[in-house]
């Protein structure tokens, strides 16, 4: 995407296409009336101040997004049925964005890593939400010697008697590394680290994504960026034989998702688009 189309795109469909009665801007709030997370007021915060918008009106509706977002909210994320609220980089910027600027220096070359489909994470989502990390342990969890898939944590105490036996060891991001094949799967809402595996010489694998954020996740393009997987995982035996017997295509995939990623390369760059999100966004709703 150019810049404009990047601008329109955080802005949401209703915003950038001036598609919208501003009567329904009615949630109007400042930042005093909040009391969340420091991870995003502060950056927040600073981007008003940097952008001489202080004494404007907003909704920012802060944390993991989950569900309906009107036009007029600021999230860090929204799903892909809700295309209407605007995106901002700066909230929780260090979880999602670190380890894409600060990249591992743990890089062995891609024929040398190991043929294994691998994940690790925590319990986050929902059992009955669509291609889950539930359905993905009890399928694969100690199902096959050569996809390597379990919980690191468990983070909520409802899901400790279920899933407690599905427990394997925390890793670090240099760890996932060590295999060809990582997988993406999302959480209460994106998947937190598929911004570095994007940017890794592995390949990703995971199911269409549903949650897009400022990494655009909705424009990924299937067994191009990634190998695309059915909802419920059923076939990753399936396409770990097809990465195996198709190594220069798994080359092919990792190149077109570290090209995608270089869009997001230039900090400056980035800083500038969203504070030119930011300005439009008041410049349509405080009108």
């Amino acid at each position: 995407m150019n810049y404009q189309q990047r601008l329109n795109f955080y802005l949401g469909k209703k915003l950038s296409e001036n598609n919208y009665n501003i009567d329904d801007f009615t949630d109007k709030k400042k930042i005093t009336d909040y009391v969340i997370e420091k991870l995003y007021t502060e950056p927040f915060q600073h981007l008003l101040i940097k952008t001489n918008n202080v004494d404007k009106y907003f909704y920012l509706k802060p944390g993991d997004i989950s569900g309906d977002t009107k036009f007029f909210y600021i999230c860090k994320n929204r799903w892909h049925d809700y295309e209407d609220s605007v995106i901002l980089r700066c909230l929780n910027f260090g979880r999602h964005w670190h380890a894409y600027y600060n990249k591992p220096l743990h890089n062995i070359a891609f024929k040398d890593k190991l043929n294994i489909v691998f994940w690790r994470g925590t319990t986050t989502g929902a059992p009955n939400r669509s291609a889950n990390r539930f359905i993905l342990v009890e399928k694969w969890f100690n199902k096959n010697n050569n996809i390597d898939v379990g919980f690191s944590h468990i983070c909520r105490e409802k899901y400790k008697h279920n899933y407690i036996n599905y427990v394997k060891e925390k890793v670090t991001i240099d760890k996932f590394l060590e295999y060809k094949y990582i997988l993406s799967v999302e959480g209460n809402d994106k998947d937190s680290g598929l911004n570095w595996k994007l940017n890794s010489n592995c390949v990703v694998m995971m199911a269409r994504p549903g949650v897009t954020s400022w990494l655009m996740e909705t424009t990924l393009i299937p067994n191009y960026h990634y190998v695309l997987l059915n909802n419920d995982f059923s076939d990753l035996e399936e396409k770990l034989e097809w990465c195996n017997q198709n190594q220069d295509k798994c080359i092919e995939i990792i190149k077109n998702a570290n090209d995608f990623m270089k869009q997001f390369a230039d900090e400056a760059l980035e800083e500038k688009l969203e504070e030119d999100v930011i300005n439009k966004y008041f410049e349509l709703t405080n009108s």
